[in-house]
């Protein structure tokens, strides 16, 4: 990491995952005040993309709604990421336009953005949305993203990316995930992935400075299988039913739980710190 590139003091990031359902992004936002200040969080990103359930089938099921993401914005989040659900739900242009949220920047899309630089008095942070093939899944609205490899390349070449960058890398896979928080050990200050809702129990920090963790895990309620909804649809899909001719998606109950990590980072962009929060 070139030095000059990088802030001028050192930052805390609070990066929390998947938020299911609007009641969770409330549960959430009621907290983050009080999170902020426990952590010393000088930026907090969230991904929103499940943050409303509006919809009757599997692929138009989940997204983001304006009412959900203002509560969020107002409870003081910095950036709100997405992924694969991203296109769905009745108010996708609205979102995409907030200057606040960023969705995959790899693949073929006018509306929205795929990065965002935040500033804070002498803090500086890049933060970029990625999204894998792996979690494109057929049918759904999402275009098909671009290999990342090549996003990558393509993007540091033509963009400039001011500060400690922290990519959200929303994919299936956490080789695949590890595979690029390595390519990148040194050129990037943190690499959370989402996606899969189940939480990577440890980070770790790359020998060249990245902190890296698989899976930030969801923000929602525990029952079902911890996913924060019923997968019966995934489980009808698994055994070659129509899952479209199941009921909506079932939200779980029970009680609430924080998929995040809080990362430090130095200086000239080198992560010190990656530890769970619960």
């Amino acid at each position: 990491m070139n030095p000059d590139q990088h802030q001028t003091a050192p930052m805390t990031v609070l990066a929390v995952g998947d938020v299911v359902g609007s009641d969770a992004a409330d549960w959430l936002a009621g907290r983050l005040p009080r999170l902020r200040e426990e952590h010393g969080a000088d930026f907090v990103i969230v991904n929103a993309e499940n943050c409303a359930v509006t919809g009757p089938i599997p692929m138009d099921g989940f997204g983001m709604t304006v009412e959900v993401i203002d509560r969020l914005l107002e409870a003081g989040v910095d950036a709100i990421t997405g992924g694969n659900h991203s296109w769905d739900g009745p108010d996708v242009d609205e979102v995409l336009a907030y200057p606040q949220v960023i969705r995959p920047v790899n693949l073929d899309e006018t509306r929205g953005q795929g990065l965002l630089t935040l500033k804070q008095d002498d803090l500086t942070l890049t933060v970029i949305n990625l999204l894998s093939p792996t979690a494109a899944l057929p049918g759904m609205k999402a275009p098909q993203p671009e290999p990342l490899w090549t996003s990558w390349t393509t993007l540091a070449a033509t963009e400039d990316l001011p500060g400690a960058v922290l990519i959200d890398l929303h994919g299936e896979s956490p080789w695949e995930k590890a595979s690029l928080a390595t390519a990148l050990d040194g050129q990037i200050s943190a690499l959370v992935g989402t996606h899969t809702h189940d939480p990577t129990l440890r980070g770790h920090l790359l020998p060249a400075g990245t902190a890296y963790i698989a899976e930030l895990g969801m923000t929602g309620p525990l029952g079902f299988t911890g996913g924060g909804f019923d997968p019966a649809h995934f489980a009808a899909r698994l055994r070659g039913e129509d899952h479209t001719e199941l009921p909506p998606y079932e939200l779980a109950t029970g009680p609430f739980t924080l998929g995040a990590v809080r990362v430090e980072i130095t200086a000239n962009g080198t992560a010190t710190t990656i530890e769970r929060i619960t």
